[in-house]
């Protein structure tokens, strides 16, 4: 792989269905949707309104017009521009179908836990947080998972509900772009989710598992012993004692550290130039 043409970003993989294929995976993932249920109603629609061969010329003028009302709509909801819950479809039995939770849509917990790995998969990103304070011998690691995804996300929403956690909101900088709602865990309750979504992770089970590792290594103890002087202004100093993790304890965090880094932004320089003879 030339390292020239990933200079600016990564490769990324895309799967791309059309026509009746494409309205067949609709139909199939419509109960499990949340961001975009609304446009996949949309496109079941399309394939309602496709004019058939034993159409009169008059009919299926009318019916491109409607699909081209449809594809409107369609384009609107992906910038934003268009409100959610408001579908131009005519199919009663649709109506307020987009607005059902994932209690009133009957999942289980394996399907909700399923849908979530799926969302960490995609926009979400796990960590390792790596802080010097003043005062300490080694520096503080901490895990982290965390998700972004542009106003206005259910998904984000249902993570805190299932996981409980910081929602907040990061305001947009560049024109024409969203604003983010975002959504993290640390330490414990970072860990306690990552359990819980690891047998259903696939782009990131990894990560997680370097996680969880971390969290495992630092759940053994401080198994070092530091002593410092504390000086006393009305009488002798005192000699303290704390607890502390050793630099054999900090060298495998670092390791665990660095690793997960490297997953996040991986050396370029490790790519090399192959040359066809």
């Amino acid at each position: 792989m030339d390292p020239k043409k990933i200079s600016v970003g990564r490769l990324m993989a895309r799967c791309e269905l059309r026509g009746s294929k494409a309205e067949s995976a609709a139909r199939r993932l419509l109960p499990f949707l949340q961001l975009k249920r609304e446009q996949a109603i949309l496109l079941l629609e399309i394939g309602r309104l496709r004019p058939r061969r034993r159409l009169r010329v008059r009919e299926r003028g009318a019916a491109c017009v409607l699909m081209e009302g449809v594809r409107q709509a369609l384009r609107s909801s992906h910038d934003g521009t268009r409100p959610t819950g408001k579908l131009v479809s005519s199919r009663l039995s649709l109506e307020g179908y987009q607005e059902l939770t994932p209690e009133q849509l009957g999942w289980t917990r394996e399907q909700l836990l399923s849908y979530l790995a799926g969302i960490i998969d995609s926009d979400g990103n796990l960590r390792i947080e790596r802080k010097r304070v003043r005062g300490m011998i080694g520096p503080h690691y901490r895990i982290n998972i965390r998700c972004g995804q542009v106003l206005p996300s259910r998904a984000v929403e249902l993570l805190a509900k299932t996981f409980g956690g910081h929602v907040g909101l990061r305001r947009s900088r560049r024109p024409n772009c969203r604003d983010l709602a975002t959504w993290s865990l640390y330490d414990r309750a970072a860990e306690s989710a990552i359990r819980a979504l690891l047998p259903y992770l696939v782009v990131k089970k990894t990560e997680a598992l370097h996680l969880l590792e971390l969290r495992w290594m630092k759940a053994q103890g401080k198994n070092g012993l530091t002593e410092w002087v504390h000086a006393n202004r009305w009488q002798a100093s005192v000699r303290m004692r704390k607890r502390c993790y050793t630099f054999e304890q900090i060298a495998e965090f670092e390791r665990i550290f660095l690793r997960v880094q490297h997953m996040h932004s991986p050396d370029r320089r490790s790519f090399t130039t192959t040359s066809n003879d």
